[in-house]
């Protein structure tokens, strides 16, 4: 009788370890799906790169490669120095598509790397940081009166505006978004009021006066699309997520079976 009573206190205790088994799996595979940050990506960060696999930035990479901010930024982004990191806007073709014709050629090499420089922010912006920050906001370019700045506006928890004086654009999707390195596609080219005037502007598609009060922009369905995040780093992340879940699963398929197996006993 006791020896009996043994065996199925042991078989019991068990199966409680099979369950406990089973929650933990379930409880980390829930855990792993509410927002878990995306793993830091291996090697040096390559904002090339990052533009190249977003398919429709074309031009700013041609800019960029032309004026060789590539290689400024790159160094900023190794620099330990550099503890506030850089956040690009980068326009996409459609954005420079809609500048006047001839408008980059006619710039020279100076202020191709100033227009450049002005969709760069010394700073790592997240889209929360955005909604919180004092303007102006300061940029890479700068001139004899000075660095010159951008003004951000936000119309709601996922729409932020940056403005040049000339022009406003709005973020899109995140191409890349982890410290010390964010990328937002903007779907208008920041034109510098010092470098520009209004004649420049095509289309009568000028930023609004500063006295006026930013109105709320109702998205295109493009424009709702680009708003979702899109993480440069989602595809390593995928595949790390594929990994992990197959893993748990397996676990949680090991558990079940020895709780069946003891039950059945």
């Amino acid at each position: 009788m006791v020896k009996m009573f043994r065996f199925q206190a042991a078989r019991m205790s068990y199966v409680v370890l099979a369950l406990a088994i089973s929650a933990a799996v379930v409880s980390t595979e829930a855990a792993g799906g509410v927002d878990a940050p995306s793993p830091a990506p291996s090697g040096p960060l390559n904002l090339t790169e990052i533009l190249r696999k977003g398919t429709q930035y074309n031009a700013f990479i041609r800019l960029l490669k032309d004026t060789e901010v590539t290689s400024q930024v790159a160094s900023l982004l190794d620099s330990d120095r550099n503890a506030d990191g850089l956040t690009v806007l980068a326009p996409t073709d459609a954005a420079f598509a809609g500048l006047r014709p001839g408008t980059l050629n006619r710039m020279d090499a100076q202020a191709q790397s100033q227009l450049v420089l002005f969709h760069i922010l010394p700073k790592y912006y997240t889209f929360v940081s955005f909604q919180t920050t004092t303007n102006p906001v300061r940029t890479q370019a700068s001139g004899q009166h000075g660095v010159y700045t951008v003004n951000v506006t936000s119309g709601g928890e996922r729409q932020v505006n940056v403005s040049s004086g000339l022009m406003e654009a709005m973020l899109g999707k995140t191409l890349y978004s982890a410290y010390p390195l964010a990328v937002y596609s903007v779907d208008k080219v920041l034109l510098l009021p010092a470098l520009f005037g209004r004649s420049d502007v095509k289309d009568g598609a000028e930023a609004p006066a500063a006295a006026s009060k930013p109105q709320k922009q109702a998205p295109s369905s493009t424009a709702a699309d680009d708003q979702a995040p899109a993480n440069e780093a989602d595809a390593t992340a995928a595949g790390a997520d594929t990994t992990r879940t197959r893993w748990l699963l397996a676990s949680a398929a090991t558990a079940s079976a020895v709780v069946l197996s003891l039950l059945l006993c």
